[in-house]
């Protein structure tokens, strides 16, 4: 409980410049009345896999198939995971898993785009329980391959990073 905390109070002094560098991008637009309750960096992969091209067939592309990524502290502690849906899980058991397409982009040049994702479903009592809105920034890497695939049904992981914002509604 006490590393959780720790973590919680190191996410709040990092909230005023980490929201004030997604405002900065006019491809995202924050929620009005959203707050930052958590913060978390993650460390993983991006993963992708090819499929026919349409109408072509022998010529394929990359289509993006999941996250999988650590979730980790300002300090380097693990402190959840983010997999498929997308879903975001705490150490703490909460669980949150986000509609597509993302609510705003911000395309990058040479990284995965910034998000701005609305969560449709919770589980679990914790840290993500309140939380409405993901924010993906300072992304890097990530992106799939540029050489086509010459198969169909190859699978790629793509290393990135990412710093995700969880926001939650600001109390009325």
């Amino acid at each position: 409980m006490k590393i959780f905390l720790y973590g919680l109070i190191a996410s709040l002094f990092l909230s005023p410049l980490s929201l004030l560098a997604a405002q900065k991008n006019p491809g995202l637009t924050i929620p009005s009345h959203s707050l930052l309750l958590w913060v978390a960096q993650a460390e993983g992969v991006q993963i992708y896999v090819s499929k026919p091209k349409k109408g072509e067939k022998n010529s394929f592309e990359w289509t993006f198939k999941s996250p999988k990524a650590t979730l980790l502290s300002k300090s380097g502690k693990k402190i959840g995971s983010h997999y498929s849906g997308p879903t975001w899980q705490a150490n703490d058991g909460s669980k949150i898993t986000a509609s597509t397409p993302p609510e705003s982009k911000w395309e990058q040049k040479n990284s995965i785009p910034w998000l701005l994702l609305k969560v449709k479903s919770h589980e679990g009592e914790g840290i993500l329980s309140r939380v409405n809105y993901v924010l993906r920034i300072d992304t890097l890497g990530g992106l799939p391959p540029k050489n086509p695939p010459q198969k169909a049904d190859q699978t790629v992981s793509i290393p990135y990073k990412a710093t995700y914002l969880f926001l939650t509604p600001a109390s009325k």
